[in-house]
């Protein structure tokens, strides 16, 4: 087992270490070029700097140009040498010279741009960075004869004006950055710096390309939220700075903006290059009526009809088009019953895109729901399945059924309140209590969920410990840096994170197949318990264990918030409810996924400790029962289910945190700061040698405290037509939800007292 520790120990280091590269060449990519490509870009951005404001300090020019501190002397040396710039003490001062040569660079640069994108057809967020190959290696002499293979165009495919020869630029509307921009107010993008690259690309990706609509919900210290089509866009400030908007004309919308079913007058084209000269050929021009028939499967492009031609239009060709806001209607399109509607849809990406496009697109809104699974098959939830399966067999199977039905009825609900109002349950409670009570609701939940993590946390320590032979102490630190790393994939883009979590709950759930596998069960037992509802003398306080712990608060408070990202509050009905259908089919897979990994622990415990097998009933006991009974492959898997659930549970419980501060008291602490407070108390309960399993059992007593705080209003809001508008809940689903809730407070009531008769 020492050998398996020393291995664990070189894993981590490896893993942070591989980390820590990567990130370094991330920060440090100019370096590996040469000093000639690293002063002419650095000279591009102090060009656009100085437009702005001259002279430019050095620290403006370190963080604009994303450089390191220690190779800048090197670069300025450089560019004075070649006559570029001058140094004032702290200051730069471009000179004629840098001035021709930034605008020979950005001309070549923009005509490359066009040439990608209408010739090689690259998409606008990778243009930059082929273009930027190509921009040092172009003399003023090739960047003319590619002008002329061009037609000299103005402008480049995101609306920036190409330099002539001369340096002359065709000026549009500056604008003023995004950052500065006041709230609640309209705006249109005029233009979008593209150094450095990566944030440009960003950008694009994001939809943020000259003539789209934006505007800015909420601006924090750290960022800023931002509506932008049916996106809400976190940006931070710097980010901001390099977007310029102009106020958007009250009488004019983008094309991108109309909705399926809605219909125009063109206004005016921005930019006429930007469109493919078919397009124009087709009808699509200033006074034309344009009408959204539909959208591509896959999102983008959407199909419109104009002068009785269908033509496709990308979101960033749509923008450039702006619509008379006074003549755009609602049209009427045939109306399909929506299950047909989607089976057409992927009939349609099968035969133009192939089946492989048929699970993108369904892992494209798959997520929200499976972060919010992790927390009804975590660590706290085993000990009460291992229990009932070796005392009871698997009689109470239905017990886990029931359980499951009810957390599918209030996630659905969770999500129903976000797809409505646009804001998580802590929001919303914020929104309509008085200051006094969301701040009693907010320490309650954090206490909670703080709680909860702590029993989650201590779940990974405990099956590195298993699986390893790690001491508890050095398995806990372990465990935080694992999830820590796991935290920081959120940086990257928040699907990857997802995609991560749905990984490790892949992981526990063929793990129970192999532990299902290996216990060889009674199938014919495992029906009759899943259909045939009986609860065995003793058995009533282990049932209302397996329910009074299934209903998660603070996964009542995430999965509202996580919806989010699929829908934003200025979308039409029509896709709301399309965002709520899909939500519970993404709910009702998720969950059910969890049930079977729950069904599957109960049914390995009935198979193998049934018979009075298993004395104690602690993850520790399981492990080492399982071994002698059904050989050293099922305690491994059962040891590496448990470290992927207390990796991934204590990962989204982590995420929860955040949301409860933020909705309740609208507060927003650092992620890796919350990681490590939470990590404090794990490592002072091992530190002091405290039983795990106490520690889990305390967790869930926590949560039934907590719990009618979070189901009573999500109950009461989600009946609230005021707030839910259309989404309101029909009487039959407020009675079952009543119902429900009822059902599991008196069933955590009883199981506090449980708790407490048996302490």
């Amino acid at each position: 087992m020492n050998l398996y520790w020393v291995i664990g120990v070189l894993i981590l280091i490896v893993m942070v270490q591989a980390i820590l590269i990567f990130l370094l060449w991330r920060r440090s990519r100019q370096v590996v070029l040469g000093l000639d490509e690293i002063a002419e870009d650095t000279l591009k951005v102090l060009y656009h700097l100085s437009r702005q404001k001259a002279p430019v300090s050095r620290s403006e020019l370190i963080r604009g140009a994303d450089i390191q501190p220690a190779r800048f002397p090197i670069i300025v040396e450089e560019m004075t040498r070649r006559k570029w710039v001058l140094l004032q003490g702290e200051n730069l001062i471009l000179l004629p010279a840098g001035e021709r040569r930034a605008i020979e660079l950005i001309r070549a640069h923009r005509l490359w741009e066009r040439y990608l994108a209408d010739k090689e057809g690259v998409a606008l967020h990778a243009l930059h960075e082929e273009a930027m190959r190509r921009e040092h290696l172009t003399s003023p002499e090739e960047a003319d004869r590619l002008a002329a293979e061009l037609g000299h165009p103005q402008f480049d495919p995101h609306g920036d004006p190409i330099p002539t020869r001369e340096g002359l630029l065709v000026h549009g509307e500056s604008g003023v950055p995004l950052s500065r921009w006041p709230e609640k107010q309209m705006a249109q993008v005029t233009h979008v710096e593209d150094e450095p690259p990566a944030l440009f690309s960003q950008l694009a990706l994001l939809g943020l390309t000259p003539g789209a609509q934006v505007e800015i919900d909420v601006r924090e210290p750290n960022r800023i939220l931002l509506w932008s089509g049916r996106r809400r866009i976190a940006l931070s400030p710097v980010a901001a700075e390099g977007v310029f908007v102009v106020p958007q004309p009250p009488e004019q919308v983008s094309l991108s903006e109309i909705e399926i079913g809605q219909s125009g007058r063109i206004l005016s084209i921005r930019n006429t290059q930007a469109l493919d000269p078919a397009l124009t050929q087709a009808g699509l021009r200033a006074g034309a009526e344009v009408a959204a028939i539909r959208a591509d499967p896959l999102g983008d492009p959407v199909y419109y009809r104009v002068n009785g031609n269908t033509i496709p239009l990308s979101r960033v060709q749509a923008n450039q088009i702006q619509l008379d806001a006074l003549t755009i209607r609602e049209i009427t399109l045939p109306q399909k019953p929506w299950l047909q509607e989607e089976i057409e849809r992927l009939k349609e990406i099968m035969v133009r895109y192939g089946s492989g496009a048929v699970l993108k697109r369904a892992l494209l809104f798959l997520g929200p729901a499976f972060l919010i699974s992790v927390g009804y098959m975590d660590p706290g939830n085993w000990g009460t399945d291992i229990e009932g399966g070796a005392r009871f067999g698997y009689c109470l199977l239905w017990v886990i059924l029931l359980a499951n039905l009810m957390a599918i009825l209030m996630q659905t609900l969770s999500a129903k309140l976000g797809i409505a109002t646009g804001k998580s349950l802590p929001e919303v409670c914020r929104d309509h209590y008085p200051k006094w009570l969301s701040v009693t609701l907010w320490v309650t939940a954090e206490l909670a969920a703080i709680a909860t993590d702590l029993a989650e946390f201590l779940g990974g320590a405990v099956g590195f410990y298993l699986l390893f032979g790690i001491p508890l102490f050095p398995a806990a630190l372990l465990t935080g840096v694992i999830i820590s790393l796991i935290l920081l994939l959120e940086h990257y883009g928040f699907r990857k994170l997802e995609m991560v979590i749905i990984g490790l709950i892949a992981v526990i759930g063929f793990m129970y197949m192999a532990e299902i596998w290996l216990s060889k069960p009674d199938w014919s037992q495992i029906a009759h318990g899943l259909l045939i509802p009986t609860l065995p003398d003793g058995a009533m306080l282990v049932a209302v264990g397996i329910i009074g712990a299934t209903v998660m608060p603070h996964n009542l408070y995430l999965h509202s918030a996580l919806i989010q990202t699929r829908v934003r509050v200025s979308d039409s009905l029509r896709r709301k409810q399309s965002v709520y259908r899909l939500a519970i089919v993404d709910s009702i897979v998720a969950l059910n996924g969890a049930f079977l990994v729950n069904s599957a622990i109960l049914t390995m415990s009935a198979a193998a400790f049934s018979g009075g097998r298993l004395h104690e009933y602690s993850l520790e006991s399981a492990h080492q029962t399982l071994v002698p009974l059904l050989g050293p492959l099922a305690g491994t898997a059962f040891a590496i289910a448990l470290l992927a659930s207390g990796l991934s549970s204590s990962t989204t419980a982590t995420m929860a945190g955040q949301v409860i501060m933020e909705g309740f008291i609208n507060h927003r602490m650092n992620v890796w700061l919350r990681r490590a407070i939470t990590m404090i108390p794990s490592l002072i309960i091992i530190g002091l040698g405290l039983n795990p399993l106490t520690i889990l059992i305390l967790s869930q007593v926590s949560l039934s405290f907590q719990l009618p705080f979070a189901m009573i209003p999500l109950v009461l809001f989600t009946s609230n037509r005021e707030i839910m508008g259309e989404f309101t809940n029909r009487p039959a689903t407020t009675f079952l939800a009543w119902l429900t809730t009822g059902m599991i407070l008196t069933l955590n009531i009883l199981l506090l007292v449980q708790t407490f008769s048996s302490g």
